[in-house]
């Protein structure tokens, strides 16, 4: 065990949306930065990525103290993430070439992950590397739209999903997994105060591409395992997200 972690969040900052209005959005405060403050009090090190090896922006919506225990838990870890990513950040195609230094790979959440990162061909590269070495593959909320990254055309996939229309997916090395993603119902829910409709829903998307979804009750914490892939519904769900992300880094380490 290397103990380091690869990190890949999304560059973008406008989802797009019916109407042809957008929504401002980026990651998530408490999806990237609970689980990455307790990976690195466990010893391991994060190497965070971006397709334009630009620093992440915040949806401005999770910077609230409503996300966290308590206001204290809240500070610490805005300041633990504003730390971390005042660092170095590195562009993803930069990284795909050594892969093999990391343990495991989390992609936190927010809408973000449905703008670039589910058509981008070095994520897919990253997905498909920690699928055959079986190395854990976490992500939390909207990021395991991401994973549809990992198939023959994910462009096509995204543009049809997009247009309204039910794509086939081809390749996708995760069809018939178990996942959970932000569901329907809490999409619903979140939309209400949105600019315009959503174009597509992540549930609808992964259940497309041959994925079954486990999803819980609303805005309650569900983490789903099977096999590598480690996913977590929504904000709710980021400390038992990292509970089981770490269970599994210890099976392989004890392996």
């Amino acid at each position: 065990m290397t103990k380091q972690i690869l990190v890949v969040m999304s560059s973008e900052s406008q989802l797009p949306m019916q109407e042809g209005k957008t929504h401002a959005t980026g990651f998530y405060l408490n999806e990237f930065g609970v689980p990455a403050h307790k990976l690195v009090q466990e010893g391991y090190a994060l190497t965070i990525a971006t397709p334009r090896g630009n620093r992440p922006p915040l949806d401005a919506g999770s910077d609230t103290k409503d996300l966290f225990k308590n206001e204290e838990e809240y500070e610490q870890i805005k300041a633990f993430v504003n730390e971390t990513l005042s660092g170095k950040i590195e562009k993803l195609a930069d990284v795909t070439g050594n892969l093999d230094q990391f343990d495991a790979v989390f992609l936190p959440g927010g809408h973000a992950p449905m703008i670039e990162l589910m058509r981008d061909a070095d994520l897919g590269t990253v997905l498909r590397h920690f699928h055959e070495k079986a190395q854990p593959t976490a992500l939390i909320c909207h990021a395991p739209v991401a994973l549809l990254a990992a198939q023959q055309d994910a462009p096509a996939y995204q543009k049809a999903l997009q247009e309204g229309q039910t794509p086939t997916a081809s390749g996708f090395i995760y069809s018939g997994y178990k996942a959970t993603v932000f569901s329907t119902p809490e999409e619903k829910d979140a939309e209400q105060g949105f600019e315009a409709p959503m174009q597509y829903y992540p549930e609808d998307a992964l259940t497309a591409a041959g994925m079954t979804m486990d999803n819980g009750a609303k805005w309650t914490s569900n983490v789903v395992r099977d096999r590598e892939l480690i996913t977590g519904q929504n904000p709710m769900s980021d400390d038992e997200f990292v509970t089981v992300l770490l269970g599994a880094l210890n099976e392989k380490a004890s392996a």
